[in-house]
C-alpha cells in the first residue's frame, strides 16, 4: 500500500516538473530539442563512468605488480633453506601427530566424564532418552578407539578395561529400561510419559540396528570380494561384521519382557487357584480379563501402532486362559454341572468383553472353539443325558402304574410329554443363558439324542401285547406323542434361533420331531390290535367263512363290536388320530378277511360268493360313518376283486380278473390265484394248471427290477402267504 502511494506521488511530481518546463502551449514545439539535450547529457554521464573504471583498473594492476615483486623476493630468500627440507617435514609431522594425540587424550578423558553424566541421569526417568543418546555416543567413541588401536593387542586390552565403566552403565540403563517395559500396565496409568520414552528408546535402537546392519551388509559384500584373494585376513573381520549386523534386538526383548509380565500376572491363577479354589479362580480370571479394557485405553496408546500391542495382549491373555481351561478340564469329573456352567459362563463374559473392545467375533471365540472345554462339555452333556434318561424312564414307569388323566372334553393323556419337554426346555434355557454357542450346539445334539432315546423307550413298551398295555394307555400314548411333536417343534424353533447359522445348519431336529408322529402311528396300530385281540372279536373271526358266517352272525356282530370300541376311542383321542385309527382298523379287517379266505378249506360255493358280497356292503356301510366313502371303497375293493376271481368261470376270465387286481394291488402274488382255484369245484386239473401258469407269467411281467411296482396294505401282512413253503411270493419278498 505504501509503495503504491510513493508511485503516485512520484508521478504527480513528474507532472509538476513538466508543467514548470512547459507552462505555455506554444512551448510544446520545443519538446524535440529538450529530448535531444537529455540524450546528450546521458552520453556524457556514461563517458565519465567509463573513465573512472579505467582509473581504478590502473591502480589494481599496479598493486598486483608490487605483490609479484614481494613474492619473487621471498622465493629468493627460501632458496637457502632447501638443504633442511627433510628435517622440516619430520618436524611438521611430529607437530601434527602431537595435535592428534592431544585431541585423542582429551576425547579419552571426556569419556569417563560423559559416562558419569550418563550414570547420574539414570535416576531421572525424564532423562531416559538423553541417557540413551549419551551411551550411544560413548559406544561410538569406544568403537573408534578400539579400531585405532586394533593393531596393538596390549593397548586394546587396556582400553577395554578403561571402557568397563560404560558397560556397567549400559547394564544399569537396560535394567531400568526393561523394568519399565515389564511394568507397562501400571506405568501406562501412573506415568505414561515414562512408558512412551522407553518405547522411543526401543525404536531408536531398532533404527540404529538397521543402519548398522545395512553398513555391515555393504561391508560384507566388499569383504567377500577381498576374501577371495586373502581369506585368512578377512575371515575374522567378516564374523565381526555379522555380529554387529545382528544388533541388540531391543524389539524382540521388548516382546519377551511383555510375555514374562503376562506370565507373572497369570501365575497365581495357573499354579494355585485352578487346583484349590474354583470360585477364587473365576473371580481372578474375571479380574484379569477386565484388564484388557485398561490395556486398550491406557497401554496401547503408549506403543507405536505397528506393534499392535492390544492384539498381542489379547492373544497372550487368551492363550493363558485356554491353558487354565485345559487344567480345569483335566478335573472335569470333579466339577459339578453348576460349576461347569459357571466356567462356561465366564467364557461367554470374556467373549462379550473382547467383542465390546472391537475384537473380531471369530477371534473372540477362540477360547470356546479351541477344544480346551471339550472335557467339561462332555461331562456336562453326559450327565444331562443320564439324568434326563433316568427322569423319563421314571415317568414312563409311572404311566404304567397310574391310569391316564382326562381333559375336560374326555381326551386321555399322561404328564409324560409335558414333563419331558419341560426338563429339556430348562436345559436349553440354562445353557443358553450361561454358556457358549458351542455348548448350546452340543446340548442341542444331546437333546435330539434324548428325544430319540425317549421314542425308543416308548417303542419298547409298544412291543408288549396290546391287551396288556390297555386301550386307555394306548390312547393316552397317541395323544402324548402328538403333543410331543408340537413341543419338539417349538423347542427346535427356539433352539435354532438361538444358535449361530453355522451351528444351526448342522442340527437336524426335523427327523426326530417326525419320530413322535411315527410312535403315535405305531400306537394307533396297537390300539387296533387291542380290538382284534379281544376274545369276543377273535371268537367271531374264527367263524369266518363257516356256517355262522353264512348265517350273518359274524360280520354284522363284528361291526357292532367295532362300534362300541369306536365310541370310546373317539372320545379318548384327537380327531386327526381317530381317522387314522379307523383307517387302520378297516385295513386290518380286510387283511384278516383275506387271510381267512386263503386258509379256509371248504369249497367255494354260490352262497359263499353271495355272503362275500354282503360282507363288502356291511363293511362299507359301517366305516363310511367315520371316514370318507372313497377311502372305504378303495380298501374294500380288494375283497370285491377276490370275489370276482373266486367266481370266474373260465381260464380267460381268471387271467382277466387277475390282471385287473394287479392294477390296484400290484403285489398280489399268483399264489392267491393258485389257492382260490384249488377251492373251486368242477375246474379240471389241466385248466387249473394253465390258469396258474398264465397268472404267474402276468405277475412276473409286471415286476420292475424283480419287485412289484408298489406295495399294498394287504398281501404283505397275509399270514397264509408268509407261511407258504417255496412259493413265489416268499421268494420275491
Amino acid at each position: 500500500m505504501m509503495a503504491e502511494d510513493l508511485g503516485v506521488e512520484a508521478k504527480e511530481a513528474a507532472v509538476r516538473e513538466v508543467v514548470k518546463l512547459l507552462p505555455l502551449p506554444e512551448l510544446l514545439q520545443s519538446i524535440a530539442s529538450i529530448k535531444a539535450d537529455y540524450i546528450a547529457r546521458q552520453q556524457v554521464e556514461q563517458a565519465q563512468e567509463g573513465l573512472e573504471s579505467l582509473s581504478l583498473s590502473q591502480k589494481t594492476i599496479s598493486h598486483l605488480r608490487e605483490n609479484f615483486v614481494d613474492i619473487e623476493k621471498l622465493c629468493q630468500e627460501c632458496q637457502t633453506l632447501i638443504e633442511n627440507h627433510d628435517q622440516i617435514k619430520l618436524l611438521s609431522n611430529a607437530r601434527n601427530n602431537l595435535n592428534t594425540t592431544l585431541k585423542d587424550v582429551e576425547g579419552m578423558m571426556s569419556i569417563s566424564v560423559e559416562a558419569a553424566e550418563a550414570r547420574d541421569s539414570l535416576s531421572d526417568d525424564k532423562e531416559l532418552i538423553s541417557t540413551y543418546e549419551r551411551l550411544t555416543a560413548l559406544d561410538g567413541k569406544r568403537r573408534f578407539a578400539l579400531a585405532a588401536a586394533s593393531s596393538h593387542e596390549e593397548e586394546v586390552g587396556r582400553l577395554r578395561e578403561y571402557f568397563e565403566d560404560i558397560d556397567h552403565t549400559w547394564e544399569t540403563f537396560e535394567k531400568t529400561l526393561w523394568g519399565h517395559i515389564s511394568n507397562f500396565f501400571n506405568l501406562a496409568k501412573e506415568s505414561p510419559q515414562t512408558l512412551v520414552r522407553s518405547m522411543r528408546v526401543v525404536e531408536m535402537q531398532e533404527i540404529l540396528d538397521q543402519q548398522v546392519a545395512t553398513e555391515a551388509a555393504e561391508a560384507e559384500g566388499d569383504g567377500e570380494m577381498e576374501s577371495i584373494t586373502n581369506p585368512r585376513k578377512n575371515h575374522k573381520n567378516l564374523a565381526q561384521r555379522r555380529l554387529k549386523a545382528d544388533g541388540k534386538g531391543y524389539k524382540d526383548k521388548c516382546y519377551e519382557e511383555i510375555r514374562k509380565s503376562v506370565e507373572s500376572r497369570f501365575s497365581q491363577l495357573l499354579s494355585e487357584l485352578v487346583f484349590d479354589d474354583l470360585q477364587g479362580a473365576l473371580e481372578e480370571a474375571k479380574k484379569i480379563g477386565e484388564e484388557l479394557g485398561d490395556i486398550y485405553d491406557y497401554v496401547a496408546p503408549c506403543f507405536p501402532p505397528r506393534y499392535e500391542i492390544f492384539q498381542l495382549m489379547v492373544n497372550l491373555y487368551t492363550e493363558r486362559f485356554i491353558q487354565w481351561l485345559r487344567l480345569l478340564s483335566d478335573r472335569a469329573n470333579n466339577l459339578s454341572n453348576l460349576e461347569i456352567l459357571k466356567v462356561t459362563g465366564w467364557v461367554v463374559d470374556y467373549q462379550d468383553n473382547l467383542i465390546g473392545l472391537g475384537v473380531d467375533d471369530s477371534l473372540a471365540q477362540v477360547c470356546s472353539e479351541s477344544g480346551a472345554m471339550d472335557p467339561l462339555m462332555n461331562a456336562y452333556v453326559e450327565r444331562m443325558q443320564a439324568t434326563t434318561r433316568k427322569w423319563y424312564l421314571n415317568i414312563l414307569e409311572n404311566d404304567k402304574v397310574h391310569p391316564p388323566k382326562k381333559t375336560d372334553d374326555g381326551k386321555l393323556y399322561t404328564p409324560a410329554a409335558v414333563d419331558v419337554f419341560r426338563i429339556l426346555g430348562e436345559q436349553v434355557q440354562t445353557v443358553r443363558e450361561n454358556s457358549t454357542d458351542l455348548m448350546l450346539y452340543r446340548i442341542a445334539l444331546a437333546i435330539i439324542q434324548v428325544m430319540n432315546d425317549f421314542q425308543g423307550a416308548e417303542r419298547q413298551r409298544l412291543e408288549e401285547p396290546a391287551s396288556e398295555i390297555g386301550l386307555e394307555a394306548l390312547c393316552a400314548m397317541i395323544n402324548n406323542n402328538l403333543r410331543c411333536y408340537d413341543l419338539a417343534m417349538e423347542l427346535s424353533s427356539s433352539t435354532l434361533e438361538a444358535l449361530p447359522q453355522n451351528y444351526a445348519e448342522q442340527v437336524n431336529f426335523e427327523d426326530t420331531c417326525k419320530g413322535f408322529l411315527e410312535v403315535a402311528k405305531e400306537a394307533v396300530h396297537q390300539t387296533v390290535s387291542v380290538i382284534f385281540e379281544d376274545p369276543g372279536v377273535q371268537e367271531l373271526l374264527i367263524k369266518l367263512y363257516q356256517k355262522d358266517w353264512l348265517e350273518a352272525q359274524v360280520t354284522e356282530y363284528l361291526v357292532a363290536t367295532f362300534g362300541d370300541y369306536f365310541t370310546d376311542v373317539k372320545m379318548y383321542i384327537e380327531e386327526r388320530s381317530f381317522r387314522r385309527f379307523v383307517e387302520a382298523c378297516l385295513e386290518e379287517t380286510i387283511v384278516v378277511y383275506v387271510d381267512h379266505l386263503l386258509i379256509q378249506k371248504s369249497y367255494i360255493k354260490e352262497e359263499t360268493i353271495e355272503r362275500m358280497k354282503l360282507d363288502e356292503e356291511v363293511l362299507i356301510d359301517f366305516f363310511r360313518e367315520y371316514i370318507s366313502i372313497s377311502k372305504v371303497e378303495s380298501r374294500v375293493r380288494v375283497l370285491g376283486d377276490l370275489r370276482e376271481l373266486t367266481s370266474a368261470e373260465s381260464p380267460d376270465s381268471f387271467t382277466l380278473v387277475y390282471t385287473n387286481i394287479l392294477e390296484h394291488q400290484p403285489d398280489c402274488p399268483p399264489e392267491v390265484v393258485e389257492k382260490l382255484v384249488s377251492l373251486r369245484e368242477g375246474i379240471p386239473r389241466k385248466d387249473a394248471k394253465e390258469v396258474v401258469h398264465e397268472c404267474k407269467e402276468i405277475y412276473e411281467n409286471s415286476l420292475v427290477d424283480g419287485n412289484p411296482p408298489k406295495s399294498g396294505f394287504v398281501f404283505p401282512k397275509v399270514k397264509a402267504l408268509s407261511a407258504s413253503k417255496g412259493g413265489l411270493w416268499r421268494k420275491l419278498t
